[in-house]
């Protein structure tokens, strides 16, 4: 695997570039109330003077002989409580990447910050949808979940009926399940937990492989403690199950990990140091 200035890794007959669309700063106590101390005292040296950490939204752009794909859309174009304004669209643009170049959009799940792009107010001020010539693959169980009244009509969950709605209304939707594959080069694992239908991207099905992890977790941190719990997971015991099976997985495959919340660009290795599982960001060389 190799890397690039605009940090592209080669994985297999794939070209995958982090894209970023906005970087922000996060309280460990946050993402793990109950080990607050512990999480501060043992990655102090990763926090800024105010106490906190870097992170990022981070979409994934995929490059394969067949199609053009993007893992999860951002934040977008609009003002969302406690977020930054994404900036994809500019992060495409260095790319040398058009919208209207985009194949295929894949959401790890549908929360905010990963369906964002979707679509944009134009000067009507209605959706318009932001990639003109691509379908957008969901997981069927996920959009079940999200599309149920309770959720779908709540004023918190604007952002469904913006940028998921309009996506559906197009016939641009693709409901699948985890053995779907796209280009020969894209697949999925079921990753329940952080949401009922989350999946982890498969890019690659040789030696070289690679694992976009969505939510799965917000700081490596649950790499080494994947029981250390957080209340943004839908069922916690569950997502820490299923981050155990699957850094246990990237482990012993020896998979490049791509987390669209670590820090920009969010990839590196799972090791193991005795019994302990480790993170180490960067590409082998």
């Amino acid at each position: 695997m190799k890397g690039s200035t605009l940090h592209t890794a080669n994985v297999g007959a794939a070209d995958v570039t982090a894209l970023l669309d906005a970087p922000f700063l996060q309280d460990l106590a946050f993402l793990s109330p109950d080990h607050a101390a512990e999480l501060k005292a043992e990655y102090r040296d990763t926090l800024n003077e105010r106490g906190l950490c870097t992170g990022a939204v981070t979409c994934y752009l995929v490059k394969t002989p067949k199609g053009l794909a993007l893992i999860d859309s951002g934040i977008g174009p609009r003002k969302r409580k406690g977020f930054p304004t994404g900036r994809l669209d500019a992060a495409l643009e260095e790319a040398g990447v058009r919208p209207g170049d985009i194949d295929l959009v894949i959401h790890t799940h549908l929360h905010v910050d990963h369906v964002g792009w979707n679509t944009y107010p134009n000067a009507n001020g209605h959706a318009e949808i932001f990639f003109p010539n691509a379908r957008f693959a969901v997981q069927r169980d996920e959009w079940d979940y999200w599309m149920a009244p309770e959720r779908l009509d709540d004023p918190g969950n604007v952002v469904l009926r913006e940028c998921m709605l309009p996506v559906r209304e197009a016939g641009r939707l693709l409901l699948i399940g985890p053995e779907t594959r796209f280009f020969d080069t894209i697949g999925f694992i079921a990753t329940p937990g952080h949401t009922p239908g989350h999946v982890a991207v498969v890019i690659g099905d040789g030696p070289e492989r690679a694992l976009i992890i969505g939510d799965l977790c917000h700081h490596p941190f649950q790499v080494t403690h994947s029981d250390w719990a957080s209340p943004m997971d839908v069922d916690t015991e569950l997502a820490s199950r299923t981050r155990d099976k699957l850094y246990d997985l990237a482990a012993d495959d020896q998979l490049l990990v791509m987390g669209g919340h670590w820090q920009h660009p969010g990839w590196g290795e799972v090791v193991r140091v005795g019994e302990r599982r480790e993170y180490r960001p960067g590409l082998r060389h």
